[in-house]
């Protein structure tokens, strides 16, 4: 009776192999179907958050006169992937890279910020006191 049981279920079991194997797609297939796949406008609306948090940060960290003066003399570039922000610029002393930071870390919308603030005690102090 059992070897009866396991012929009746035999071609049922092959039946459902067969469906589940060409049902199933290659990686490469499965890659193809994910990049063809995508919210419209989802990939713009990010875009548009990460360079509106860059201009954030930068507005933040230039509201600080002497880092203002250090932008301009000597350059930022802020970029934001994903609400996480990367800060490269120089300045001259641990106290300004700890304030450009404490800025950049405090912009409203970004989760982390990566410090990429070089310190050079040869560059010139801002022309004007304090």
């Amino acid at each position: 009776m059992k070897r009866n049981s396991i012929l009746l279920i035999l071609p049922f079991a092959v039946l459902i192999l067969t469906a589940i194997s060409s049902i199933s797609c290659t990686a490469a297939q499965d890659q193809a179907i994910r990049e063809n796949v995508r919210v419209p406008g989802l990939q713009e609306g990010v875009q548009a958050r990460d360079n509106s948090l860059e201009t954030a940060v930068e507005g933040n960290i230039q509201s600080d006169l002497e880092l203002r003066w250090y932008t301009q003399e000597f350059g930022i570039e802020v970029t934001v992937s994903t609400a996480v922000a990367t800060v490269s610029m120089t300045v001259r002393n641990q106290d300004q890279h700890d304030r450009a930071l404490a800025l950049a870390e405090g912009t409203e919308g970004v989760s982390q910020v990566i410090d990429e603030i070089e310190i050079d005690p040869s560059l010139p102090e801002a022309p004007f006191e304090w």
